[in-house]
């Protein structure tokens, strides 16, 4: 979806914000109860109060409304690596990242888009975003990374979390430490005394 000065503009007023705010708590509550219900433009503008064109103009389908609402509240932990090595880094990035695997909007947002990707090449285009969005907070946080590096050290809590369906185990958490030391040499980089850590 083509996206105008016009509609940036439109974002800037607060009125905008509010209501985008409001639709994307809506998303999240509604992700969060596990109905069995699909969520979609309608039963969204109908919950949220606003009408389906408002969803339409601002988002264009519902994939693009459960990205923004799985990464309304990702933000930095306010952790500081000063003193950290990269090995600790990596270290708070996966067990963060496996806390948020299994929070439950976040969940169900993913395996939604997961779903829906499979079913139409139109909704791959939201779950491809926010894949990268994960590989920018491990460049930020960790080490510079390949996608194919990501996909070794970071995938298989995605295949616990989603396919086994339960959060991935210390152990396992400790081996994928090891196996990004490895990949990535992070035992040959100094610690970062000054960078925020991004997670």
């Amino acid at each position: 979806m083509h996206l105008s000065r016009a509609y940036y503009e439109q974002m800037s007023d607060p009125r905008v914000q509010r209501t985008r705010l409001h639709v994307l708590n809506t998303a999240r509550e509604m992700l969060g109860e596990r109905s069995g219900e699909p969520l979609t433009l309608t039963s969204l503008a109908t919950r949220a109060q606003v009408s389906r064109r408002t969803l339409y103009t601002h988002w264009g389908t519902i994939e693009r409304v459960i990205s923004d609402a799985v990464t309304l509240y990702e933000t930095s932990d306010g952790l500081s690596p000063e003193g950290l090595s990269p090995r600790e880094r990596l270290e708070i990035f996966l067990a963060t990242l496996r806390e948020r695997l299994h929070d439950p909007v976040t969940n169900a947002a993913l395996a939604t888009l997961i779903h829906e990707a499979a079913q139409d090449d139109s909704a791959s285009e939201p779950l491809a975003a926010l894949g990268a969005w994960p590989i920018q907070r491990f460049e930020a946080s960790v080490a510079p990374v390949t996608e194919d590096q990501y996909l070794q050290i970071v995938g298989p809590l995605f295949l616990a979390e989603f396919v086994m369906r339960e959060p991935a185990s210390d152990a396992l958490l400790t081996a994928l430490v090891e196996r990004g030391v490895e990949l990535l040499q992070l035992d040959q980089l100094a610690s970062i005394p000054a960078v925020e850590l991004v997670v």
